[in-house]
């Protein structure tokens, strides 16, 4: 995405701010005014605000993934590979 100067004056955020940002301001993660400025540029936005939205459904559509996790055996299995390939 490009930066648009009209949009930086009118948030204080550019749209390379707004993407290094995107997942803290889905996670609400983010200091009230910041989350003010992100909410103002994407009112002026359709980029960004299109990029916001794809990364909320990535995001949501991750979650709603089952969690898998590995048997203890192959846990084992994994530590010992791990631990031998950083190994001196």
């Amino acid at each position: 995405m490009k930066d648009h100067p009209s949009q930086w004056i009118h948030s204080g955020l550019t749209c390379r701010d707004l993407t290094n940002q995107a997942s803290e301001y889905l996670d609400d993660r983010l200091p009230i005014l910041t989350k003010v400025r992100v909410g103002l540029h994407l009112a002026s936005c359709a980029h960004c605000r299109t990029y916001v939205k794809q990364i909320d459904l990535v995001s949501s559509t991750l979650r709603s993934l089952p969690k898998l996790y590995p048997s203890p055996v192959n846990r084992l299995c994994l530590r010992q590979q791990f631990v031998a390939s950083h190994t001196n």
